[in-house]
């Protein structure tokens, strides 16, 4: 290769680096709190079924895994919760671990749920893991996963 082929290479390189960084969503970096009181606002929504709000706070690509093993998307589990599917009476969090990596942030906890599924009462204690991701300076959820405590 000649000098000037490895010259243009080399600029199309750091072109290509540089504008990588520079196309990519910013990371905008916050503390547990900010999580924390989203993750807040999402259980208060979840209780009063208010649909507008869980419509704001679940990302696009949730992925929602139930403690029965049945996986929802943002829409279908909108839509249990629209036709009355799944009711929350009561969620109460305890011991919340939060851990914020940059955009992301992981949330570990122990909550108490009342809950009605497909009008079937149901009593549970759940240890869940709850992903999310700031974007526009908005936490949305992207990923919920529980575990029934034995």
């Amino acid at each position: 290769m000649n000098r000037f082929s490895r010259q243009l290479l080399k600029m199309a390189v750091l072109f290509l680096v540089t504008t990588q960084g520079a196309l990519a969503d910013p990371c905008e970096t916050s503390d547990a709190k900010e999580v924390l009181q989203a993750e807040k606002t999402r259980l208060s929504a979840q209780m009063q079924n208010n649909l507008d709000t869980m419509a704001q706070l679940l990302d696009e690509q949730l992925v929602y895994v139930r403690n029965s093993g049945v996986v929802d998307s943002k829409s279908s589990y909108i839509d249990s919760m629209r036709n009355g599917n799944t009711v929350y009476e009561l969620i109460e969090h305890a011991n919340d671990s939060v851990r914020v990596f940059g955009c992301v942030a992981i949330l570990t906890g122990l909550g108490k749920y009342d809950v009605k599924i497909g009008q079937k009462p149901l009593n549970l204690i759940l240890r869940y893991h709850s992903i999310w991701h700031k974007h526009d300076e908005q936490w949305k959820l992207v990923s919920w996963q529980a575990t029934k405590v034995p």
